[in-house]
């Protein structure tokens, strides 16, 4: 509480505020206005995607979640691969990279006790590939990821015996077999973070969007309102009746479509422009997509979760310093 007070009574200096720096018409910044400022609406939700907006987040908050999802949040992904017999064109090597880039479901209650744990050899995970040509037919066979079966073996019975160990997606090529060809493998799981390596990383993509303003400057009509919506690629613009004889007038009905192109303000210096681009600051648009391995909500409160934890962290290292200095 004495850090926040003390944050809370730094005066900005004028001479920064002034500067090109500082955005315009941007208060400074208030921890109690930040608390309260906040609202998320939810536009699009299922389980392999979140996409929300947020006011009143900073970009420094956003771009920090996003670091959050992408590199420090704890799955399980394939490590090692023990091959026992591989006669198929493809190398170890290959097939090896091409396992571990298969997402695995565990269940999210064993992987919070999974990170406290600190035994490598109790975080182990064993899948076993099994899959050989049956030498009945000429023709090649595919297998997939449903191949993969998981060892049951010690305490991980009782863990995973509700929720088992499988890959999220059943239809992942691994290889395909020629007549008299096999492969026989053993994978082990670790559990990482994608900061290490790409494929323990639980999000496929994830960005957040600035949210474009769009403003008519002096309405339009006729001809010129048709041809400024066909002239956008993206369909921001659309067309409304006016009651004065029968005209069409333009008006934006899809701003968060724009990618700010500048194709309805690209006209020559001799035509005075009627629209107007820019970003509002105070409204972002965040998307979430992940592999499948967690719900897009649990992802997103897991992120939250570790923010709140570094914070603290900088809170506690910032208490202890004054500490020093008043000593």
């Amino acid at each position: 509480k004495k850090v926040l007070k003390h944050l809370e009574q730094i005066q900005f200096n004028k001479s920064f505020i002034g500067s090109k720096n500082f955005i315009e018409n941007q208060n400074p910044f208030s921890i109690s206005d930040f608390r309260y400022g906040i609202s998320i609406k939810a536009i699009k939700k299922n389980q392999e995607e979140l996409i929300f907006q947020i006011k009143g987040f900073d970009f420094s908050f956003s771009n920090a979640l996003r670091r959050i999802l992408l590199s420090e949040i704890s799955i399980f992904g394939i490590e090692k691969v023990f091959f026992y017999d591989n006669s198929s064109i493809l190398n170890d090597e290959i097939i090896a990279h091409r396992l571990g880039m298969i997402p695995l479901f565990v269940s999210p209650h064993f992987i919070d006790y999974s990170v406290k744990k600190k035994t490598q050899n109790f975080l182990k995970i064993i899948l076993n590939l099994r899959a050989n040509h049956p030498n009945n037919f000429f023709k090649n066979i595919s297998i997939y990821s449903k191949s993969l079966k998981w060892k049951k073996y010690g305490v991980l019975k009782s863990f995973f015996k509700n929720v088992p160990v499988k890959p999220v997606f059943k239809d992942i090529l691994i290889a395909k077999l020629n007549p008299g060809q096999k492969i026989e493998c053993e994978c082990e799981s670790l559990i990482g973070i994608g900061n290490n390596h790409a494929k323990f990383s639980p999000v496929g993509s994830t960005f957040y969007k600035i949210f474009p303003k769009i403003k008519i400057i002096s309405e339009i009509f006729g001809k010129e309102a048709v041809f400024l919506v066909q002239k956008c690629p993206m369909k921001v613009f659309d067309l409304e009746e006016f009651s004065l004889f029968s005209l069409k007038r333009l008006f934006v009905s899809s701003p968060n479509y724009c990618t700010m192109c500048k194709e309805c303000i690209d006209f020559p210096k001799y035509v005075v422009p009627k629209i107007r681009i820019g970003r509002n600051n105070q409204k972002i648009t965040f998307i979430i997509e992940t592999t499948g391995i967690f719900s897009p909500e649990i992802l997103f409160h897991r992120a939250i979760f570790l923010l709140v934890g570094k914070c603290n962290q900088s809170l506690l290292s910032l208490y202890q310093n004054f500490q020093k200095e008043e000593n």
